[in-house]
């Protein structure tokens, strides 16, 4: 979440210094925006069913999956936008990272260099990362100490190509899903 909102407000004011207004993301259109919220009731009927006493080892792969192949959809519905394609590779680095392990494991040593054991590591869908988990490059290993957290390659990407497409999208009318310029109209 803090890598999320640095990344926010670093696109918002390279949006700014480059002459872009804020109000321009308002005119974006976004395909198959259904998509996400299909992958929110994923996501949260694997909470209800964890609730109700079904072991997350049952639900959790395939409703994370679901969730994730969802998400990935909807990113690649909008790849025309500027620096969307970065964020479908970032998303789907992490989701690949996830449905192999059942969670986005996490470096126990990053941790610590962020002044955060695994005394004060949130669970949930994170876990430390073991010996023979499946692809550990793209697990949480990076720690950013300034932020106090710990993320992967993914978030990395994902995080650039929310910052290309936020301060591209303030500068002008963005071209919008399933829309092509027309030839010979000089666009």
């Amino acid at each position: 979440m803090t890598l999320l909102l640095f990344t926010v407000a670093a696109g918002v004011a390279v949006g700014y210094l480059r002459g872009g207004r804020l109000r321009n993301l308002a005119s974006v259109r976004l395909r198959a925006i259904w998509l996400v919220f299909a992958a929110v009731g994923a996501q949260a009927a694997l909470a209800l069913l964890v609730r109700a006493g079904i072991p997350g080892s049952v639900v959790a792969v395939p409703l994370l999956g679901l969730s994730q192949l969802l998400l990935l959809s909807f990113l690649w519905a909008n790849r025309m936008l500027p620096g969307m394609l970065l964020v479908f590779l970032g998303f789907a680095m992490n989701a690949a990272v996830i449905v192999a392990n059942g969670g986005m494991p996490v470096d126990e040593e990053a941790l610590r260099a962020v002044a955060t054991g695994p005394s004060d590591f949130a669970a949930g869908k994170h876990r430390l990362l073991r010996p023979g988990d499946p692809l550990p490059l793209l697990a949480d290993v990076i720690a950013l100490p300034p932020l106090v957290v710990v993320v992967s390659a993914g978030d990395v990407v994902l995080a650039a190509g929310v910052a290309i497409l936020l301060s591209d999208l303030m500068l002008r009318h963005p071209p919008q899903p399933g829309r092509r310029a027309r030839r010979g109209s000089g666009a």
